[in-house]
């Protein structure tokens, strides 16, 4: 490593939007030393896989690389395994590991994502989670135990660890607080046939009540929800989402505010630092910020931040967001955002046969999409809400059949 920060990028995460930065240095003429860290001893993998088809599937593959050691080599990237951060000094520009190395920057990347949001039984137990190549571990041995498991949460990682769990047989429970899953981020027509889906494969749902603690009853648990009823669980898994991993920023100088506050381009307050992919709290159209924990966000964001920095130039981020569920054998892509007061309207196909588009829309102003079975409508949608487009601009180009 360079032994001085003259024209060093450090980028604290080898994350996707890590590594996609890292990329988008090389590719917009950088080439000075670019130096990743990351907390994990074995970073840089697929994460999202983890609670998809790496916990679904009985064999133990591993996680896939997000890069090849040639590809690191090729476009001389360094990364060090096992350094995490946990201090950042923005005057003498230094980031402190946990190693006691007092790393030198010129440019700092921000982007070590999120941790899983911590479920803690009454005698101070944290419940396990799925964030990490470990957790998968236990994941998978949870799996292969053949006792039953409840799952706390019925988000993206809850209905997705819960389908993988179902497709090896193992009975499962899902407790969570909306209604209906995904509702927010769906719509009640879609949500109603996520729930029936789960229902038809055998997950019994605990749904429109949160939890309000969890004790250790010898070797089993005893799950106390909101609405005063108690559940008996062999084995609890916790999925009630996740935290930005600020902590080592703190008292630095960077302004966080529910992640590292940012501008459109990527920068931070503090000159030199940026930020990028879970971590960042980006401008949304509204006027305040908001975090985006979606993997195609990250790669795409991380990219940009990255050739902002090679190029010298401060180029908003614009991209439609986007992300992506596997449950059951069904993909469900969801495009921009739907916002509170959204009309949910059928595009295309039919909710019920699992095969259909749905806009979300208010004012006749489109918001997003999810899709269902039609992938070429992605593109379509995608280009729609990057021109923004009107509901009646949808319907006029939907096919119907």
């Amino acid at each position: 490593m360079s032994s001085s920060g003259d024209n060093t990028v450090v980028i604290v995460g080898a994350s996707a939007a890590g590594l996609s930065a890292a990329d988008g240095l090389r590719e917009g003429g950088f080439t000075g030393p670019v130096v990743v860290l990351d907390a994990e001893a074995e970073p840089g993998y697929d994460r999202p896989m983890l609670s998809k088809g790496l916990l679904a599937a009985k064999e133990t593959t591993a996680p896939a690389s997000l890069r090849t050691r040639e590809q690191l080599a090729e476009k001389n990237i360094e990364i060090l395994g096992g350094h995490g951060a946990v201090g950042l000094d923005i005057d003498r520009r230094l980031v402190v590991t946990n190693w006691g190395e007092a790393i030198p920057w010129h440019r700092l990347i921000v982007a070590t994502g999120v941790t899983a949001r911590p479920v803690v039984t009454t005698s101070g137990m944290a419940l396990p989670t799925l964030r990490t190549r470990a957790d998968l571990d236990t994941a998978r041995a949870i799996a292969t135990s053949g006792k039953p498991v409840t799952l706390i949460g019925s988000g993206f990682i809850g209905l997705e660890v819960a389908a993988a769990l179902r497709s090896r047989g193992v009975q499962v429970t899902v407790v969570g607080r909306c209604a209906l899953p995904l509702v927010s981020s769906v719509g009640t027509e879609v949500a109603l046939w996520l729930r029936d889906l789960h229902l038809a494969h055998g997950t019994r749902l605990e749904l429109g009540t949160g939890i309000s603690r969890v004790s250790e009853t010898g070797a089993r648990y005893a799950v106390r929800l909101a609405d005063g009823r108690e559940l008996h669980a062999e084995t609890v898994l916790a999925g009630v989402g996740s935290d930005p991993a600020t902590d080592w920023l703190l008292g630095s100088g960077v302004d966080l505010d529910g992640g590292v506050v940012t501008d459109s381009a990527g920068r931070t307050n503090v000159p030199g630092v940026w930020a990028a992919g879970d971590v960042a709290s980006v401008p949304d159209p509204c006027g305040g910020h908001l975090r985006f924990e979606h993997w195609t966000h990250a790669i795409e964001q991380g990219r940009h931040v990255g050739l902002n920095i090679a190029r010298g130039t401060t180029d908003p981020y614009t991209a439609v967001p986007y992300v992506w569920t596997e449950q059951y054998g069904h993909t469900l892509h969801l495009l921009g955002e739907r916002q509170p007061g959204d009309t949910d309207v059928v595009i295309e196909g039919d909710v019920a046969a699992g095969e259909f588009v749905v806009a979300h829309a208010s004012g006749g102003e489109l918001h997003g999409a999810t899709l269902c079975g039609r992938i070429r409508a992605l593109r379509t949608f995608k280009k729609l809400l990057r021109a923004g487009a009107t509901l009646d601009d949808a319907l006029a180009i939907a096919t119907p059949a």
